[in-house]
């Protein structure tokens, strides 16, 4: 049985309650048994990993036990009500777990690929700021660090993918950028053997870039007085004119001058996320 097949049975189910003739005070027993138990959609729920979905079929059998108690009890109309419910609870776990609607297994992929990558960077952070002593650093940042990973994992958990996706980038790019700030941009360029001016340009376009996907993400929808919106503005929008410049530099191949800009403009962008109360070391 498919799951429209289900879909259509279950509309008639619970339509239809007097349209099965047995021997109990609600018709639809059995059939509504055999859709929690045994049918395709229950197999199909109990393969998924999804946490809605399980959650969904747990309250639809709970439902389905009160409903038995209820009729136990010869309270015939609590007892249809119970199986009413029972039966539309294990329909949304089926449609939870149709992978037309959720693609589950993906989505959790990429996100444990990537919260792997912010573990990773996370360690290497640690690394940096014991061997610097920045130990206060190392505090801070792992507070924030924490709390982003936190919410990602709650949101994951109750099967908001996207929103955990979008905590988890912000994780992503803030362990990111606090590598480069507490190491320090012109010390770690400068320690760097670049092959060539465009290929150090096209470092500090990368950093530039990080900086300013982490002002978007965490700044954008966060609650700000009008002093901290306005000073944010003004840091981002220097930021903005110091890349235009650096854009222009760079297809006039004056690499040198780019990069000297870019440093700049990432510098106004390391401002404006620290005016908005968002710590970053260095």
């Amino acid at each position: 049985m498919n799951t429209l097949r289900i879909i259509f049975l279950l509309q008639i189910l619970l339509i239809s309650p007097q349209s099965y003739s047995v021997n109990h005070p609600d018709s639809r027993i059995n059939y509504i048994t055999k859709l929690i138990n045994t049918s395709s959609g229950a197999q199909q729920v109990l393969k998924s990993d999804n946490p809605e979905v399980k959650k969904m079929h747990q309250k639809s059998k709970d439902l389905f036990s009160q409903a038995e108690e209820a009729f136990k009890l010869g309270d015939n109309a609590e007892g249809s009500a119970r199986l009413d419910q029972s039966a539309k609870s294990m329909f949304m776990a089926i449609r939870l777990a149709s992978p037309v609607t959720i693609g589950y297994k993906k989505l959790k992929h990429d996100f444990d690929k990537r919260k792997e990558s912010v573990n990773t960077l996370n360690k290497a952070f640690n690394r940096i700021a014991d061997e610097n002593k920045a130990y206060a650093s190392k505090e801070k940042t792992n507070k924030q660090l924490g709390e982003l990973l936190l919410r990602a994992d709650k949101l994951q958990n109750i099967g908001k993918h996207i929103q955990a996706r979008t905590e988890l980038d912000k994780a992503y790019h803030l362990i990111k950028v606090s590598i480069e700030s507490l190491r320090g941009g012109q010390t770690l360029v400068r320690s760097l053997n670049f092959a060539s001016p465009e290929e150090e340009y096209l470092y500090e376009l990368d950093r530039n870039n990080t900086h300013k996907m982490l002002v978007k993400l965490l700044l954008d929808g966060k609650e700000t007085s009008e002093y901290t919106q306005k000073t944010v503005e003004k840091f981002t929008n220097s930021a903005n004119l110091l890349r235009g410049q650096a854009d222009q530099a760079a297809e006039s191949k004056k690499f040198k001058d780019a990069i000297n800009l870019l440093e700049q403009s990432t510098k106004q962008l390391v401002r404006s996320i620290r005016s908005a109360g968002i710590y970053i070391p260095g």
